[in-house]
C-alpha cells in the first residue's frame, strides 16, 4: 500500500516565479530537476450534483477525488490510469488502476467509454468507482519536476492550466479550452515520515501556502465564465 503523504500547495503569481525557482535551487536541501517537463491530462469524474466538488469546497476532512489521468498528447489516453485520491486530516494517498481510453474512436461517447472503463477494472476498482458518476471536465497543464538532494521532498510546478468542459454532451470536447489564469502552482510533497523536514522547508518559502484545488477552480471557471 502506498505510504500516506503530505501535499502542500503554493500558488505563484507570474512575477514571482523566478524568486521561487531561485529559492528551490539555493535552499540547503538543494533541489534539482528530476524529470523533463511533461503535459498532464486529468478527466475528473463526479456525481451530477458535484458531490466531490462540494466536499472540497466545504473543507470536509475526509474526502475522495476520482479522475482518469494520462500524460502527453491530449487525445492519446491509451495509457490512462484511474486514480482514487483519498485525503484525511491533511494526508493523502492514491489508489491506481489501469484504465485506457480510446478517445479517437470514430463513434466515441463518454457513456460507452466509462462503461468500458468499468468493465476492465478489478472488483476492488469497480467498488471504489461505484455508480452515478459522470465526466465533468478535463484539466490539462504542463508540469516541471524537482527533488531534494536527500530524496525526501519532491516539488512540482504547474503552468498553462486549461480546462475543457465535458458536462453537457456525450461527445468529447477538446477544442474549447478555458484558461485558469496566468499563474503557477508549486506543490511540495513528502511522505508522512518526513513531516518535520517539510515543515522547515515551508517556513523558509518566500510565499505562503493556501488551499488550492484545480478541480474546484476549474468548476468555478466554468460556472462563472
Amino acid at each position: 500500500m502506498e505510504a500516506l503523504r503530505f501535499e502542500v500547495k503554493i500558488p505563484i503569481p507570474a512575477a514571482q516565479l523566478q524568486k521561487v525557482l531561485l529559492w528551490l535551487k539555493t535552499h540547503p536541501l538543494l533541489f534539482s530537476q528530476q524529470y523533463d517537463q511533461r503535459a498532464i491530462n486529468s478527466l475528473y469524474l463526479d456525481s451530477c450534483g458535484l458531490a466531490r466538488y462540494e466536499e472540497n469546497l466545504n473543507g470536509i476532512s475526509e474526502r475522495k477525488k476520482v479522475r482518469l489521468r494520462w500524460y502527453g498528447d491530449l487525445q492519446d489516453a491509451g495509457t490512462a490510469k484511474l486514480e482514487f485520491k483519498l485525503r484525511r486530516s491533511g494526508k493523502g494517498k492514491k489508489i491506481l488502476f489501469r484504465a485506457p481510453l480510446d478517445l479517437e474512436h470514430n463513434n466515441f461517447s463518454w457513456r460507452n467509454a466509462l462503461y468500458d472503463c468499468y468493465k476492465q477494472l478489478p472488483d476492488k476498482g469497480q467498488i471504489y468507482l461505484g455508480n452515478g458518476i459522470m465526466p465533468i471536465l478535463i484539466c490539462r497543464y504542463q508540469r516541471d519536476y524537482f527533488i531534494s538532494a536527500c530524496q525526501k521532498i519532491r516539488a512540482t510546478i504547474d503552468s498553462d492550466i486549461k480546462v475543457y468542459d465535458q458536462r453537457y454532451s456525450d461527445r468529447l470536447n477538446i477544442s474549447k479550452p478555458q484558461s485558469l489564469g496566468h499563474y503557477y502552482l508549486l506543490e511540495l510533497k513528502a511522505d508522512e515520515a518526513f513531516e518535520h523536514e517539510l515543515s522547515d522547508l515551508i517556513a523558509s518559502c518566500p510565499l505562503r501556502p493556501s488551499r488550492h484545488s484545480k478541480y474546484v477552480n476549474s468548476i468555478r471557471k466554468l460556472i462563472w465564465k
